[in-house]
């Protein structure tokens, strides 16, 4: 081989070489302790991230929330990239602009809270770690992934676009122990048979557009908090919050069309059950009504 070919030869390797590994490694800016947070960068769908090298970091944000940030885009979290983040354990994304994101089993924690996020993408059969999960802010408007995620202990769902829900989806969620679905347009909630949450502590409805609330098939025997405030509800079954609710202590429920009579009856049942009936809002955020009991309005 002459010395041209031999240079030539040489030139190839290298640029072989240099394609078989990432060329752009991207940084951690050093803003919050033990967070790898990275920003100005952006993500769009169909983009090659071949030549990108994420940090192998167990706790990673896209972004500066709180704080102002114009310059990072995350619109979608792809196969190709869940992949590169195996070893990203909890994952912060609020306000960059998300839409899809496809989970990995290892992800324990994940904030994608302030986006508009509408689908969260699982495989059956996987065996997903998901904890702590907060999408609210958001734009969801079916919750079917959470069938997947049988270790979720948190779930914030406030203000999507959800108009009806089937309990039954927490049915694995035995681990579950606060979910928040304040602010959405839910009308209905339906169950299919018994469901029992163990552990569940908080549940928070208020904000919606609930007329009825059957609790009958619900089984949450920890339950503690019961926000109902702001809906069009009229009646509450008692029955139904003495078998479902043992060890309800607070119950949210001003702001509604509660009948009187009912309303009355209601009060003085929850007392038996040491239960404490409240007002989620103040008095100056509310319209002032002819019949109350106990600072409860009712019609």
């Amino acid at each position: 081989m002459g010395e041209f070919e031999q240079k030539v030869y040489c030139f190839l390797v290298l640029f072989a070489v240099g394609c078989a590994y990432p060329t752009k490694k991207l940084e951690c800016n050093e803003q919050r302790e033990h967070v790898c947070e990275i920003s100005n960068f952006t993500i769009v769908e169909s983009m090659d991230l071949s030549e990108y090298e994420f940090p192998d970091h167990p706790h990673l944000a896209f972004g500066t929330f709180p704080h102002s940030d114009d310059s990072t885009y995350v619109v979608t979290i792809s196969k190709e990239l869940a992949d590169l983040l195996q070893s990203t354990e909890k994952l912060e994304m609020q306000n960059v602009s998300l839409q899809s994101m496809v989970l990995w089993q290892n992800l324990r924690s994940l904030d994608a809270s302030h986006n508009n996020f509408f689908e969260l993408f699982v495989e059956p059969g996987q065996n997903y770690q998901l904890r702590e999960l907060n999408l609210s802010y958001n734009r969801f408007q079916a919750i079917d992934f959470v069938q997947a995620l049988p270790a979720l202990r948190t779930l914030d769902l406030r203000h999507n676009y959800l108009e009806s829900l089937d309990f039954s989806l927490f049915d694995m969620a035995t681990e579950l122990w606060k979910l928040n679905l304040a602010n959405n347009r839910i009308q209905t909630i339906s169950t299919s048979g018994s469901l029992h949450l163990p552990r569940l502590s908080s549940l928070m409805l208020n904000d919606n557009m609930l007329s009825v609330l059957d609790a009958s098939e619900w089984r949450f025997s920890m339950l503690q908090e019961l926000n109902v405030a702001r809906n069009r509800l009229r009646y509450l079954s008692m029955c139904e919050v003495n078998h479902s609710f043992p060890h309800l202590q607070m119950l949210y429920m001003d702001e509604n069309r509660w009948d009187c009579g009912h309303l009355n009856a209601t009060m003085r049942q929850l007392h038996l059950l040491s239960v404490k009936p409240m007002s989620y809002y103040t008095t100056e955020d509310v319209e002032p009504c002819p019949k109350s009991v106990e600072e409860i309005c009712c019609y």
